[in-house]
């Protein structure tokens, strides 16, 4: 099998570290990767799947770390390391209209209509923490998509690679996920994937998000 030229660059910021610890304490359930295209890449749909695999490794380095950590106690020390599915191939490129991207960044609680990422932003299973309230969430969140680049006045292109797929998904059910990460999103809460390209700044970025109580 030829290796595909990888044409991305992590562009892995101070901010990026700080902004994933603050959701992290907070109890957001995302994950995130941000990139930058080599100047001669072209960006078009297998490049937004370049981006899917470099979350892939970002995932599993998090899986990997945490493996370390458990297998110091004598307890876990026989604990398998993670492994994960990502057939990144098999997923299909659902673009998002201007107003879909618009949804995207509301902030109404309760959502309206699908596709409000704040609600998965701030209602994950177990709840969200934040000191400062509804106030500090919404400033957090809005942090986190301007850092994504998902700044709908910026003419961003998104993809949306979880179109599709539907809660309670059992194994056998006709439209499988490609990656078995998202199982447990499955189960009742739901799952995220995307890919932003935002042109004003040439950034790349990747979003994910699956979790269960």
């Amino acid at each position: 099998m030829i290796r595909q030229t990888t044409l991305l660059q992590s562009i892995e910021q101070a901010h990026c570290a700080s902004l994933r610890n603050r959701m992290d304490a907070a109890g957001c359930v995302f994950e995130f990767v941000l990139l930058a295209p080599e100047a001669e890449a072209q960006v078009d749909e297998a490049l937004h799947r370049q981006a899917l695999q470099q979350l892939h490794e970002h995932l599993m380095h998090g899986q990997l770390e945490w493996h370390r950590a458990l297998i110091q106690n004598p307890e876990y020390a026989q604990r398998p390391p993670p492994s994960m599915t990502w057939d990144s191939y098999r997923a299909q490129a659902t673009p998002l209209t201007a107003e879909q991207v618009q949804r995207l960044l509301r902030v109404e609680e309760p959502p309206q209509e699908p596709l409000e990422l704040y609600h998965g932003f701030r209602r994950p299973p177990y709840g969200t923490r934040f000191k400062g309230g509804e106030e500090e969430a919404r400033a957090l969140f809005h942090e986190w998509c301007n850092l994504l680049g998902l700044e709908a006045a910026e003419g961003v292109q998104v993809i949306n690679w979880v179109d599709g797929f539907v809660l309670d998904w059992q194994d056998g059910d006709d439209n499988p996920p490609w990656s078995d990460y998202f199982a447990s999103g499955l189960e009742w809460w739901g799952i995220w994937c995307m890919t932003v390209w935002n042109p004003r700044r040439r950034t790349l970025s990747a979003l994910v998000a699956s979790a269960t109580d």
